[in-house]
């Protein structure tokens, strides 16, 4: 049975969404003019696009295309504008691409897009314990259907692929990261992986033909292709490649037993009262287990200095994963043929992890990273 999967992992940068969200509306008119440069093939491994996704946020980002041949009749067709309003008025893109994405896996194909929204009231999806703005998006089914279809109609995919798809895909060129980085970063975790062997890293980096950026709960990350200037990267704090690494790691398997060794937790204050902390930020759970995961890894292949991994456990979700610090120091003692599951379980089995000693754990973790610092 479909039901929205809670939101979970990403990055430091998450941390800036609302800065970025902003500022970017008056960035856009200083970047905007800037034209792509040279290519580098290493980039379209990292990144990738989403002619659907970009379908999705049309109906937000309907002022980009109004003026277009294709679709400037559709500002005079008065049910157009009405539902456009409403759907507007109720939810945002981020949404729509979010609720997309935690029902339907097909990124590129216009018409199985416009089926889903055309059949939202058939499905699963209408599942009486979905969240709220699930809900709220499935109330909207008629609106989004018209819209999509006439936008659709109006030759979208064509438009896409001669307009849009060019820019974007300009853009993600222009990206300099050599192979020889992504070799190394895959390298790294095939061989942390161990018996799972992550066959091959995939872009979860969606560009699209927006004005902000935003996470999907099936891992993914939007944004603008503004974002892709290294300049807007270092000022965002962004670096999409411990983005790339982290959502990857995510593809690793995490148990129920493991999952239900969690709930053993609830019994410890101090891990309780940053659960909530990082559950008040969508977090938590199994969450910690990614960060301490991808923070070892960027270590070991020098993204990331010990400064950097004492702030990352520090400030990311307000240090709420405590779980983190705690599964990062002893990460090297992992065997190689040992998946990360079954290495947690083993922390939790010798008691290094267990209710009534996070806090010291925690504490004690942090200061042996904190006493490596130069």
């Amino acid at each position: 049975m479909l039901n929205f999967v809670k939101y979970q992992k990403k990055q430091k940068y998450k941390q800036n969404m609302k800065k970025i969200l902003v500022t970017l509306v008056m960035v856009i008119g200083l970047y905007g003019g800037n034209a792509y440069a040279t290519k580098d093939l290493g980039s379209s491994r990292l990144f990738t696009t989403s002619k659907c996704f970009d379908l999705i946020s049309s109906i937000q980002y309907f002022d980009k295309i109004k003026d277009n041949s294709h679709f400037c009749h559709l500002t005079t067709d008065s049910t157009f504008m009405h539902h456009l309003e409403q759907i507007n008025e109720s939810v945002t893109a981020s949404k729509l691409c979010n609720f997309y994405a935690t029902f339907n896996d097909d990124r590129n194909d216009i018409d199985a897009c416009i089926h889903f929204f055309t059949s939202l009231h058939d499905s699963e999806t209408g599942n009486p314990d979905n969240s709220e703005w699930i809900k709220n998006i499935i109330r909207l089914q008629s609106q989004l259907t018209y819209c999509l279809s006439a936008i659709n109609k109006s030759g979208y995919s064509r438009y896409w692929d001669l307009e849009i798809n060019p820019v974007l895909t300009g853009y993600i060129d222009s990206y300099e990261v050599s192979d020889e980085i992504l070799n190394t970063i895959h390298e790294a975790m095939t061989e942390f992986s161990g018996p799972e062997g992550l066959s091959e890293t995939h872009s979860n980096i969606y560009v699209l033909n927006i004005d902000n950026a935003f996470n999907l709960s099936d891992e993914s990350f939007c944004c603008t292709p503004l974002l892709l200037d290294k300049e807007m990267e270092k000022q965002f704090r962004l670096d999409f490649l411990k983005v790339y690494i982290h959502e990857n790691l995510h593809r690793l398997k995490i148990s129920s037993t493991l999952m239900k060794r969690l709930e053993e937790l609830k019994a410890d204050d101090f891990y309780k009262e940053n659960e909530a902390i990082a559950s008040n930020h969508r977090e938590g759970l199994n969450e910690a287990f990614v960060v301490a995961a991808e923070v070892f890894i960027s270590h070991k292949i020098g993204r990331r200095d010990m400064k950097n991994v004492y702030d990352e456990f520090a400030e990311y979700v307000d240090g709420s994963l405590v779980l983190a610090p705690i599964i990062y120091v002893h990460l090297n003692e992992k065997d190689k043929k040992e998946s990360l599951n079954d290495f947690i379980l083993r922390l939790f089995d010798n008691g290094t992890i267990k209710a009534g000693s996070i806090k010291s754990e925690y504490q004690k973790a942090m200061n042996h990273i904190k006493s490596q610092l130069k």
